[in-house]
């Protein structure tokens, strides 16, 4: 039998062992099994010694758990609580990044959009764009495959009533691009014949009891005021919540008609084109503003310019630098938490190298190299990562409900499929356990092994550890007060918004914009005004085209005399709408029956004449008409060389949002409501109360037209608010976790370095230190890494939110209040996270640390 240098072979040494001292020497076998040569024991096998390395990992892993209790449970929650963090802001990022590339072919498929450039505004983004653009396309390159189709809330028939449903009109080919999944029929045959619909699944449940029962039902469906009958011949599977276009029921479009209402830049169709591959879209994209020359439309803003681009439309979620930064944010904050807890890993484990210096130093004098103890401690900290990333798996599956709740989110885990988790998972705490082992496993294998068995006191690392240690810290607390900082001005910019003066009443006002719709003619209209103004609690009653979330406001170019044509929004507002808004007037008058040539109603359909117009103290600016008072009864020149006065000035009313930088504005009345037009009621008492009441004398009179109605602060919450404070609850979790995981590590190291100095706390006390004397040295040292941190952060945080809060028009100033709470936060959460443990040593006798001596 083969013997090792300095002594017989393991193997013998096995074979000879009495019974008597069997653990001993056991102990010692599995302590040194990872580091026998395969040579020295040539009966054994490779199998084997694998077996016996992850065995002896294994014990070493559940040694370290059981000796250094606290240690471990602070390192294994905090490494979960990261994981946790990172893996629900990692399914955030994925849904918000893969928005409808589950279709079959997503990559191929691009959307048509039209960039609109007028003089006066900013330019924007058109999704849609002229009907006859694909006819157009095909015509003049063959081969070109592609769909139009266009999206609205239509009526659908339910019962004595109407419900709202999202309906797709689209050509016969769209199923051959869009290829969502049937479970009943054939799509594309439903869609070559007219009079035919294809329903969700929920849909043929909803409206039918099931799918089967579906087929071949009858849907009367009113879309833009036309009710039809439509027969459902195929019913699709539920549709993802990742999709761009999930309608609930989709028909076949209106053939092409002329070309005479048709423009490039307001068109309301969608074109979504197919290409083999990117090289291809670009190539084609290229072409496109050749194809506008070509194809002169009828553009209802003169001056206008208008350049079509191609966009993937796996990019047509996040169409816009404002979301783009949003998911890059919250996916940064979900990395620097996971950062934090690694971080927190490495101090705490480098902090214990001295508990587990005498444990190397034995390995290496039973054959050890250096190289196998990083292996062994890689493994334990894998192992670590495997234990805190099952219990940060649960973790997430526990508070995605809550996240769900908070950020307006449909976030969940899938096991299996091309979405599941595990690929992902195994990816991070294989890499988070690398990488947070790595330089502990550095330090503990250089140890040398006669150093420290000949020392009377274990090692701690060396200076050079505790600087790092320090570093670590720093750079913990600096992302922290960083994420908190942020918070509080994420906060306040909220409570901004949704407390700014407006320049209306937004209190006690409903808003009903069903009365904009097609199917309700003039007269209806007008009997729900009168209907409205006669239920109980209600003050007033008006309507107008442009609402406090968003509406319909039509552009107008105007000119002073002498001055440029400048691009200006209109509204169409109805009787006492001022009033009703309590809107301030600057000069001038308000509209009035008596004045005829205050009425703006054209004997032709669907043309807007100017008379007498209101405007507010913006479009003043942008005309450059001076003052109120000097502005008042000036003539405007339109396009339509019409006589235009003004009558009034209003104060500003702020209805396009808080992130618009033009809020120039200009009134026309009409004493009749007109097409999507919104009916606004002044109320006192319930909401709740006076929209029951609405809603029934909305079934009393226009039946067979959905009732949707919302009180102004809700609908305006909706519509410029819900998502950015959907995104700040996001956001406050990450800050606060990313807080709690630092606060978990400094705890650790407090825990470490008062246990470290217990007997030199004991001599300093013997020699007249009092007890705050003892809590300034422990706290301060602590302190130190914390005010650094501050320090370092507040710069990052300046540039960021500066950055964000530019996007917004209506926006808080950046106040030293919000950074000096952040940095008088973190000292005060670092000094409480210390205190605990520096009071305990701190009022500790001398006669218990002096007596080890």
């Amino acid at each position: 039998m083969p013997t090792s240098p300095g002594g017989p072979s393991i193997c013998s040494t096995a074979a000879s062992w009495p019974r008597r001292g069997w653990r001993h020497e056991r102990t010692a076998l599995v302590l040194s099994a990872p580091f026998v040569r395969l040579k020295d024991c040539p009966m054994a096998l490779s199998t084997s010694v694998l077996s016996s390395s992850l065995s002896s990992t294994a014990i070493s892993f559940y040694r370290s758990l059981t000796r250094h209790r606290l240690f471990a449970t602070l390192n294994i929650c905090g490494l979960a609580l990261g994981i946790a963090a990172f893996l629900v802001l990692f399914l955030f990022v994925r849904f918000e990044t893969q928005y409808g590339r589950w279709v079959p072919g997503s990559d191929r498929l691009w959307m048509v959009k039209a960039e609109v450039t007028m003089p006066g505004f900013d330019t924007f983004h058109n999704d849609s764009t002229s009907a006859h653009f694909l006819s157009f396309l095909q015509n003049d390159y063959p081969g070109t495959r592609g769909t139009r189709f266009t999206t609205s809330d239509a009526s659908v028939r339910k019962g004595v009533g109407a419900v709202s449903e999202q309906v797709i009109q689209a050509d016969p080919n769209f199923f051959r691009i869009l290829s969502y999944p049937a479970l009943a029929g054939d799509p594309s045959q439903a869609l070559a014949r007219p009079g035919s619909a294809i329903v969700t699944e929920a849909t043929a449940k909803s409206y039918f009891g099931g799918v089967a029962s579906a087929i071949g039902r009858t849907l009367t469906i009113t879309i833009a005021g036309k009710t039809s009958d439509y027969e459902v011949a195929a019913v699709l599977r539920d549709l993802p919540p990742d999709t761009d276009f999930a309608p609930a029921i989709i028909v076949p479009i209106a053939p092409l008609g002329t070309t005479k209402d048709d423009a490039w830049s307001f068109g309301d169709n969608l074109v979504l084109l197919s290409f083999p591959d990117a090289a291809a879209a670009e190539a084609m994209e290229t072409r496109l503003t050749d194809l506008v020359r070509r194809h002169p439309l009828n553009e209802p803003m003169p001056g206008a310019k208008i350049a079509l681009g191609l966009q993937p439309l796996g990019a047509l979620h996040l169409n816009n630098k404002s979301a783009v930064t949003e998911v890059a944010t919250l996916g940064a904050i979900g990395l620097v938490t996971l950062l934090i807890a690694l971080v927190n890993y490495i101090n705490l484990m480098t902090a214990q190298a001295g508990l587990r210096a005498r444990e190397v130093a034995m390995r290496k004098v039973l054959g050890a190299t250096r190289g196998a103890l990083i292996v062994q401690f890689l493994g334990e900290s894998i192992a670590a990562a495997v234990l805190a990333g099952l219990l940060g798996l649960a973790l997430t599956e526990l508070a995605l409900p809550l996240v769900n709740a908070a950020g307006g989110t449909s976030l969940s885990i899938h096991y299996g499929g091309t979405q599941s988790i595990l690929p992902p998972f195994a990816v991070l705490v294989i890499g988070a356990g690398l990488i947070a082992g790595l330089y502990p496993a550095l330090v503990l294998s250089r140890f040398q092994a006669a150093a420290v068995l000949a020392s009377a006191r274990s090692p701690g690392g060396g200076r050079m550890s505790a600087r790092v240690r320090q570093a670590l810290v720093v750079l913990q607390f600096a992302i922290a007060v960083a994420l908190g900082t942020g918070t509080a001005v994420l906060f306040a910019q909220t409570y901004h918004v949704r407390n700014a003066d407006l320049g209306f009443v937004q209190k006690g006002m409903m808003l009903v914009p069903a009365l904009g719709d097609k199917a309700l003619d003039p007269g209806q209209r007008e009997r729900i005004l009168k209907a409205f103004s006669n239920l109980p609690g209600s003050r007033a009653v008006s309507y107008a085209t442009s609402t406090p979330a968003g509406g319909v406001s039509m552009i107008r170019s105007l000119k002073a005399k002498g001055g440029a044509a400048q691009q200006i929004m209109f509204s169409t507002v109805g009787d006492g709408f001022f009033k009703l808004m309590g809107a301030r007037f600057i000069a001038g008058r308000d509209f009035d029956r008596r004045f005829a040539a205050d009425d703006s109603t054209s004997n032709e359909p669907n043309k807007t004449i100017f008379r007498n117009v209101v405007m507010n103290e913006s479009a003043l600016r942008l005309l450059h008409l001076g003052s109120p008072d000097n502005a008042v009864g000036k003539i405007l020149d339109d396009d339509a060389k019409s006589r235009t006065q003004l009558v009034g000035v209003v104060a500003d009313m702020r209805f396009m949002g808080p992130k618009t930088k033009n809020d120039a504005m200009m009134y026309i009345w009409r004493p009749l409501p007109q097409d999507n037009a919104a009916a606004f009621l002044r109320f006192t008492g319930s909401p709740v109360a006076i929209t029951a009441e609405m809603e029934r004398v909305w079934h009393d009179l226009a039946p067979n037209v959905p009732f949707v109605a919302k009180t102004v602060e809700q609908a305006r919450y909706d519509s410029f608010i819900r998502q950015d404070a959907q995104r700040m609850r996001l956001f406050t979790i990450g800050a606060l976790l990313a807080v709690m995981i630092a606060c978990i590590g400094l705890y650790g190291l407090a825990s470490f370095d008062t246990a470290r100095r217990f007997q030199e706390i004991g001599i300093r006390k013997t020699l007249g230190a009092s007890t705050g004397d003892v809590l300034r040295l422990l706290i301060g040292r602590f302190l130190r890494p914390v005010l650094l941190a501050t320090l370092l952060a507040w710069p990052i945080a300046y540039f960021a939110m500066r950055q964000w809060l530019s996007e917004f028009a209506d926006r808080i100033t950046l106040s030293p209040a919000f950074f000096t709470l952040s940095g008088v936060a973190a000292v005060a959460i670092a000094t409480s996270t210390v205190f605990v443990q520096a009071w305990r040593v701190a009022r500790a006798e001398p006669a218990r640390a002096l007596r080890y001596e």
